[in-house]
């Protein structure tokens, strides 16, 4: 599914109904995390325009947020609507814009499962069809890197791929979608999949799906 380009008002509403949302289901806690909505640029819009997104604001409680709170910006952070600043993450929401043109939202929790899963720091194989339809295949693990940094960036785009989650080493999770409805969904999917794999490894046994049946899982992905 290809992004459409949204008005302000209209992502700037998403967004904050994601975030608020990311609370309630337990994804994450307070003001962190942070969720953004692609408004223009590569792949959305005429072609040669500026990326532009919505974004949660630094240091805002997602209960306590207004749809004015959100902001919009450019690549740069330059605010087109809003104010306060953006999330600090706001570089790695632009580098996965950048990398993967029909990604419309970005989502970045610290859910419990994939949390601990992202502190053991290994991959999560494909244990489940709906963690490969959904998610399209074996979970990696971006390496460590400061909060807001260059680096972070850097490592979740090279974890990420062309799937749409990610676990970031000792920090958290990240999920990706056309829409923040389907990033927010990418992100529960990514959850029950870390749950399903940490209970698993307790259990004794990590068992991989059948080679057809990811075989066949990974054909519905590439429709999504």
């Amino acid at each position: 599914m290809t992004p459409r380009p949204m008005p302000y008002e209209e992502a700037r509403n998403a967004v904050l109904a994601t975030a608020r949302a990311m609370l309630t289901l337990g994804l994450t806690i307070g003001s962190s995390g942070n969720v953004s909505a692609r408004l223009a640029g590569p792949g959305v819009g005429p072609e040669g325009e500026r990326l532009l997104l919505a974004i949660t604001p630094h240091g805002g409680e997602y209960d306590l947020l207004s749809p004015e709170d959100i902001l919009v910006v450019d690549e740069e952070g330059e605010p087109v609507a809003g104010d306060g600043l953006p999330s600090v993450e706001l570089e790695l929401h632009v580098a996965i814009y950048r990398s993967r043109p029909r990604v419309g939202a970005v989502i970045h929790a610290h859910p419990p499962m994939a949390s601990a899963a992202a502190v053991v720091r290994r991959p999560i194989p494909p244990i489940l069809e709906d963690q490969v339809i959904y998610l399209g295949g074996q979970i990696e693990v971006a390496a460590p890197a400061p909060t807001g940094s260059p680096e972070l960036a850097a490592n979740a785009l090279q974890a990420l791929g062309e799937r749409n989650a990610c676990l970031l080493a000792n920090h958290g999770a990240l999920a990706v979608g056309a829409s923040p409805r389907q990033a927010l969904h990418n992100c529960q999917y990514l959850e029950k999949a870390a749950q399903a794999y940490l209970y698993a490894l307790w259990a004794g046994a990590v068992n991989p799906l059948p080679a057809d049946m990811l075989q066949a899982a990974s054909a519905f992905y590439h429709l999504q």
